[in-house]
């Protein structure tokens, strides 16, 4: 999520999803990082063209928190997120 809005919704994260092979064994790895609690996650400008910019600020606590509270529907906690132009 906060990819999307870093990047002003130019770039989006990965869904992540598996296929198992039937015969081989499967690997994974997990990355994780936090940023401090206040920090305020907005878009940067390099990607704000003409002022535009298409979601507003929250607090990484915020997001978190949101993140966390609903059920899997990422989509829609990025909606809420979303400025109307």
């Amino acid at each position: 999520m906060s990819l999307r809005i870093l990047s002003n919704g130019k770039f989006r994260s990965v869904e992540h999803r598996v296929v198992i092979h039937p015969n081989k064994e499967r690997l994974s790895a997990a990355l994780f990082n936090y940023a401090r609690k206040d920090l305020m996650i907005s878009p940067l400008p390099e990607f704000v063209k003409d002022g535009k910019v298409n979601y507003r600020s929250i607090r990484y606590h915020d997001l978190l928190s949101q993140y966390f509270t609903s059920q899997l529907d990422g989509r829609n906690r990025l909606e809420r997120l979303q400025l109307e132009h």
